[in-house]
């Protein structure tokens, strides 16, 4: 599983790139929170070429086609990120027969994951935690979707997001799932332990202690 970094702050994303972490994503919410509209967001991470950018379109069909094909002349490797509707469907559907590469956000079930991929959708951000807020299984959900992927052998992507604490992205390491959109902060807790840091100080403090008795 690769973490694509979920955020639009502008030094969490640049931090975590240094880590190896190569895909961006974010929706119209943190675009709002960080002050940046989704054109200048793509134009000041496409100049890092990673392996995967999306942007984010509102609004009807019409709308968001308008504004995929802007953030295309941008940068044409876009993936453009489409809230699930019927408009959704729509506007995938055309810019999957024009090459365009696209993701599918807002999923909870399966059914609408299905939905998505026939709709020709490259990437499908099913949400764990916000499906789990709402009293349904989303890891028995999301695991039900990949596990129909593979069977079918459809080209789609699944992307773990809603992503709320260690234990599920814990849980989705273990299972065949292509991609996790992770929260900055949980990252960065992710990468924490104990012991981890207790082994760290001892073998310091024992390469210090080696080191002066061999000088």
């Amino acid at each position: 599983m690769q973490y694509f970094i979920d955020s639009a702050n502008k030094q969490e994303i640049q931090e975590v790139l240094q880590y190896g972490i190569k895909g961006i994503t974010a929706n119209t919410t943190m675009y709002r929170k960080e002050h940046i509209g989704v054109q200048d967001f793509v134009r000041e991470w496409s100049q890092k070429k990673p392996a995967f950018l999306s942007g984010e379109v509102i609004g009807t069909y019409e709308e968001m086609l308008e504004q995929a094909e802007q953030l295309l002349k941008i940068y044409p490797q876009t993936v453009i990120k489409i809230n699930f509707s019927k408009d959704g469907l729509r506007l995938a559907s055309y810019l999957h027969e024009k090459g365009v590469q696209t993701a599918m956000t807002l999923l909870f079930t399966v059914t609408q994951g299905i939905a998505a991929i026939q709709a020709g959708c490259d990437y499908l951000f099913f949400f764990i935690g916000r499906n789990e807020e709402q009293g349904w299984d989303g890891m028995e959900a999301i695991a039900a979707l990949q596990e129909i992927i593979d069977h079918r052998k459809y080209h789609a992507k699944v992307v773990a997001a809603s992503i709320k604490n260690l234990y599920q992205l814990e849980k989705l390491a273990r299972c065949p799932i292509a991609y996790a959109a992770v929260p900055y902060a949980l990252y960065m807790r992710s990468l924490q332990h104990p012991l981890t840091e207790s082994g760290a100080f001892t073998f310091q403090k024992d390469y210090q202690e080696n080191e002066m008795n061999h000088k």
